[in-house]
């Protein structure tokens, strides 16, 4: 049963690995104490434990669905205040993985979720998009020229460009470029650089680093990552903003030494990789932190409650 007033935040991809976070701390956010919280996905990586345990306090409904299906998707946002939207196809930034379909969902499929809001009278857009799209180099700062590289972080970019279109369409947008998320969430994903790593040291494998290691990316825990997305959707000065969202900055050789001090005996092994692993961006998140924004988690702290759940294969960390 959908709800007949406008209060609901819809969540797309609110399955995966940040949006299972999100759904659950905007159901114990008092900001959003008086809203159902609607969850969009159409559950390809089947991430139930996404939707599994959800906090009592919270009201939630859920539509099973991909954002390419326009009728299904405008059927969700009916009677919603907001639309958060992350369901996309997530791959490594450097990654040239199906392309074709990479840019159907990330890039066309955000033009949909911008159509659809605007049809269906939907006030607010927050769109997470990638530090990546900035390409090589850094730190970048958001007005910085974009120049990405591979279909993940070009698609990201013609995402953006959907969602601006919508701004002068009289929709409120924010974009926020997100680092890659790492940490514990209900949803995990183990693909990313740093979740790689943990995954190699909780199993007890040596963590093979591609090329020097000394190429820097930018993260953000994931609860950090809900945070700003909950800030961006109350606070009035994020409205028609782009806003960086990294906590840090490190080399590939910072995480694996971070995972070294945790697990001592993990070896470290390198490995020649096609030229574009080489690559390194970072970007800076002053104007976040002027907007009043204090991350809650480290490198260290994320680094070591991901490896605890890999502890059946060695000795819990200290």
């Amino acid at each position: 049963m959908i709800n007949q007033q406008r209060d609901v935040i819809l969540v797309t991809g609110g399955a995966g690995y940040i949006g299972s976070q999100l759904i659950r701390d905007l159901a114990t956010d008092p900001d959003f104490a008086n809203y159902t919280i609607r969850i969009y996905d159409n559950l390809q990586r089947n991430r139930l434990s996404g939707l599994m345990d959800l906090p009592g306090k919270g009201r939630y409904e859920f539509i099973e669905g991909d954002i390419l299906d326009r009728l299904n998707l405008e059927r969700a946002m009916q009677d919603a205040r907001a639309v958060v939207h992350l369901a996309a196809i997530v791959r490594s930034p450097l990654s040239f993985d199906h392309p074709e379909w990479t840019e159907q969902v990330n890039h066309w499929g955000t033009a949909a979720v911008v159509e659809a809001a605007i049809n269906s009278g939907v006030p607010q857009l927050v769109y997470t998009s990638s530090a990546s799209v900035y390409g090589p180099g850094g730190p970048f700062v958001e007005t910085d020229i974009c120049r990405p590289i591979g279909p993940y972080a070009i698609s990201k970019r013609k995402g953006e460009e959907e969602v601006l279109q919508g701004g002068e369409r009289g929709l409120r947008v924010t974009i926020a470029r997100l680092g890659t998320t790492f940490g514990n969430a209900p949803a995990m994903r183990f693909d990313a650089v740093a979740g790689r790593l943990v995954y190699l040291v909780g199993v007890g494998r040596p963590m093979i680093i591609h090329g020097s290691g000394q190429q820097i990316r930018p993260l953000i825990h994931v609860q950090d990552a809900s945070a700003v997305l909950r800030l961006c959707l109350v606070d009035s000065k994020t409205e028609g903003e782009i806003i960086n969202a990294a906590t840090v900055n490190p080399a590939i050789n910072e995480i694996a030494r971070a995972l070294q001090t945790l697990v001592p005996d993990t070896l470290m092994r390198y490995t020649d990789q096609h030229l574009l692993t080489e690559v390194s961006f970072s970007v800076d998140s002053t104007k976040l932190i002027n907007m009043g924004f204090q991350p809650q988690f480290d490198l260290g702290q994320g680094l070591k409650e991901m490896l605890a759940r890999w502890r059946g294969f060695r000795p819990s960390v200290g």
